[in-house]
């Protein structure tokens, strides 16, 4: 492949709703704002993959989101990736918790499905931008 990016395929499938309630939390939209450097629709775009190209992009320095406490309440943090569908950049979100198997969410600063007139179904290719683990240090 070369350098620091790497292309996955995937299939874009119905999420569980609860994307939208997370990203719209006051912490994580700071989070993601600060360390993504944007601020992210609230939802994400869940893509369906094998668990081989999910594991291929573990070899990509991760961007922590960091998780919080509220009241006796803990919220889990995320790792993201850098990456690009067509010409939207955002970044893959892997929540420390999640209900998901072999889907990947993907956050933007816009709504992914209008902008790229795409729906649940369609094929898509996710681009990871970044630095792969032992390359710096």
């Amino acid at each position: 492949m070369g350098g620091n990016k790497q292309t996955l395929n995937g299939i874009v499938v119905g999420g569980l709703g609860e994307g939208a309630y997370f990203i719209s939390m006051q912490h994580y939209k700071n989070e993601i704002k600060k360390k993504l450097g944007f601020d992210a629709y609230p939802g994400t775009l869940n893509i369906k993959t094998g668990k081989n190209q999910i594991d291929s992009f573990k070899k990509f320095i991760s961007i922590r989101i960091d998780g919080y406490k509220s009241g006796d309440k803990f919220f889990w943090g995320a790792c993201c990736h850098k990456a690009k569908i067509k010409n939207i950049n955002g970044s893959i979100i892997i929540p420390d918790l999640t209900k998901h198997k072999n889907i990947m969410e993907f956050i933007a600063p816009v709504h992914l499905k209008s902008a790229l007139k795409i729906k649940n179904g369609d094929k898509i290719k996710i681009e990871i931008i970044g630095t792969k683990t032992g390359l710096s240090k």
